[in-house]
């Protein structure tokens, strides 16, 4: 008998010791992927903003705070914020500086690999612009291999040159015809933003002026064939080259 006591106490500590133990918390898989977002959140990212193209690129993601800027019909803003993380992604806050007409705050949802999203423009202070919603994809950089393009590089024309920049920017700088034989004194730059499809740069330019708007349509010429094509320049619809090279 007293020995069936001593076993009675001994499976009862036993399961009290058991029961007390907290078992382990569930797992988080979406927490977990994005527990440390900081190198996956910078790079460039675009979309379409009101019909036009908006690139964003974040060069600063650390200890919950970006930074960057973003390109818009030419125009370039810084960017600064924060993010945090949410259960199904990364909630991003973005602010222009706010010294400018056209500045406003961005508020964005990225997926949890920081790949693409979807976001809101909310001007600061001017009444007359309206809230703008977009989405944004992340531009994955393959080099250019196999097309020989690279981007960030100028090309030169006839009292011209153009630069398509890999942040999504094109700048064009020339000298307007005033007749068949005489070109303005002033050199007049143009900028905007541009987007490949094949072999074909579209670019969005801001308005100069009275000025008539740049050709927006260019492609892009090659020579050679096979491994031993190379890049010569871009062209526009109505025969304006623009070479590689000095």
């Amino acid at each position: 008998m007293k020995y069936l006591i001593q076993v009675c106490i001994s499976a009862a500590l036993f399961c009290a010791c058991k029961s007390s133990t907290s078992s382990p918390p569930a797992s988080d898989s979406t927490a977990v992927a994005i527990s440390k977002p900081d190198d996956g959140l910078t790079g460039l990212y675009t979309g379409d903003f009101d019909g036009k193209k908006i690139y964003i690129t974040i060069n600063y993601a650390r200890n919950n705070h970006l930074a960057g800027y973003n390109v818009h019909l030419g125009l370039r803003r810084n960017v600064s914020g924060s993010y945090k993380i949410a259960s199904d992604g990364i909630d991003v806050t973005l602010n222009e500086p706010g010294d400018h007409p056209f500045d406003g705050k961005f508020t964005i949802h990225l997926d949890a690999a920081g790949d693409k999203g979807t976001g809101k423009w909310v001007p600061l202070n001017n009444t007359k612009l309206s809230t703008k919603e977009f989405s944004l994809t992340k531009v994955i950089r393959t080099g250019d291999k196999g097309n020989n393009f690279e981007a960030d590089y100028p090309m030169g024309g006839d009292n011209r040159d153009i630069t398509f920049k890999n942040d999504g920017s094109a700048v064009l700088n020339y000298y307007p015809q005033i007749n068949d034989s005489t070109r303005a004194s002033q050199m007049v730059t143009v900028r905007g933003t541009w987007e490949r499809k094949g072999d074909s740069l579209y670019v969005t330019w801001e308005k100069k002026g009275d000025l008539p708007e740049p050709a927006t349509l260019y492609t892009i010429t090659y020579e050679g064939e096979g491994e031993t094509r190379w890049l010569s320049g871009v062209e526009t619809a109505d025969s304006i080259r623009y070479w590689v090279g000095p």
